[in-house]
């Protein structure tokens, strides 16, 4: 074998282990793009659900970043997820006597995976417009929220009487989704009423904060 030859083969033998590499950290850095981590700190109410409340006896704060079962709104109660492709999630409950309030962060493999839970949570909704619990009928409705992130909806759970009258109980909550995250923001309260517009006001500023904040991750949008 002259040196030439020698030397050829080197050099090919160099670029493929180059090439490789490359290519190991153009995967890497896809992975990268692709996963999700989601800061200390960052959904909004984090920050005070982390603080001592005032009366520890009749009121919590729970922060978990551990998968739900479903997402945070839930009006079937179904125990099969509506979703798929998670890779990060974060949730913030707070309960007190006659009122909770949930925020939920969830970070998908893809802009697409976000969509199908987005729409996987719709048709839970139009599938549960009518539950009846004993004497109390459960009603859930879905309204499209323009302006807001890539999608957005006001969801709803009420229950009523056998007269049609509204009865203690009740959830309404605003749906964002912004590339390929997706957040909740629930009220649930004893509503003694028709669903109205008031009552999502608090869930849509924060909807409107986080569509915007969410995009300071990276590969997020």
């Amino acid at each position: 074998m002259t040196g030439m030859t020698r030397t050829a083969i080197r050099l090919a033998a160099a670029g493929t282990v180059l090439a490789t590499v490359l290519a190991g950290g153009t995967a890497l850095a896809e992975t990268g793009r692709a996963g999700g981590k989601i800061p200390r700190d960052f959904l909004l109410h984090e920050p005070e659900a982390r603080r001592p409340v005032r009366y520890p006896d009749a009121e919590e704060w729970k922060i978990s970043n551990r998968p739900t079962k479903n997402l945070g709104f839930n009006p079937c109660d179904l125990s099969r997820p509506v979703d798929g492709g998670r890779v990060a999630t974060r949730t913030v409950d707070y309960h007190a006597p006659e009122f909770h309030r949930g925020e939920q962060l969830v970070i998908y493999r893809s802009a697409g995976a976000a969509r199908g839970a987005m729409a996987g949570l719709l048709a839970q909704v139009d599938r549960c417009k009518r539950v009846k619990s004993g004497s109390v009928v459960f009603k859930a409705s879905a309204r499209p929220v323009v302006g807001i992130g890539d999608q957005a909806a006001r969801m709803s759970v009420q229950g009523y009487d056998r007269s049609g009258r509204p009865v203690v109980g009740g959830r309404r909550a605003v749906v964002v989704r912004e590339g390929r995250a997706l957040a909740i923001y629930i009220h649930g309260g004893e509503y003694h009423s028709e669903v109205s517009d008031a009552q999502f006001t608090e869930q849509l500023r924060d909807a409107r904060k986080m569509a915007a904040k969410v995009c300071s991750l990276p590969g997020v949008c």
